[in-house]
């Protein structure tokens, strides 16, 4: 089952974490996020297999904006196979949401990796799967930028070449490798 969070799976998308070398948003972050307005819960998905949450996607929005312009992280539990299938599903499922409620277009999927992760088959995994999963989500790569600190800004949307306007901030997990 793939459907948006609410306040009782606040200590599920609290217990997610991710080793992989890519920026994600931990515990901390998203609470920030949820008492400013930039994470939502209803921006935050979950996918279950019977009722256990196996992988989480987490939307960026700025504060006060009716509908997410980006997915911030997406983490699959590691002993679930096919990441990509997963996330894929998410990106689906949240997008057709955020289209019924009234959004002109679905949210960019950006990617942050460190310094590097092109030489580090782990990272090379961790951003790969991601990309597949935007991909087999019906969004394209827009652009592949490189950050004053080294990292590779990957942003994947649905209308080739055109990533949001908006600055996305970076999330507060790991991005080295």
């Amino acid at each position: 089952m793939f459907r948006s969070s609410n306040r009782s799976d606040d200590v599920s998308l609290i217990g997610f974490a991710s080793v992989d070398p890519v920026s994600w948003v931990d515990a901390s972050r998203l609470r920030d996020g949820f008492a400013t307005g930039s994470y939502r819960r209803e921006w935050t998905w979950l996918a279950e297999i019977d009722d256990r949450p196996v992988a989480r996607a987490v939307w960026w929005g700025p504060s006060g904006a009716v509908h997410p312009l980006a997915l911030h992280c997406v983490i699959v539990d590691p002993t679930v196979p096919n990441p990509e299938l997963w996330a894929a599903a998410l990106i689906r499922s949240a997008h057709r949401a955020y289209l019924a409620a009234g959004a002109v277009l679905e949210p960019d999927v950006v990617i942050h990796a460190g310094p590097g992760w092109r030489d580090d088959p782990v990272a090379t995994a961790a951003v790969s799967w991601r990309m597949q999963a935007a991909l087999d989500a019906g969004l394209a790569l827009a652009s592949e930028t490189e950050t004053a600190d080294g990292r590779t800004r990957l942003v994947l949307s649905s209308v080739p070449g055109v990533a949001a306007v908006h600055p996305v901030p970076v999330p507060s997990g790991p991005a080295t490798s």
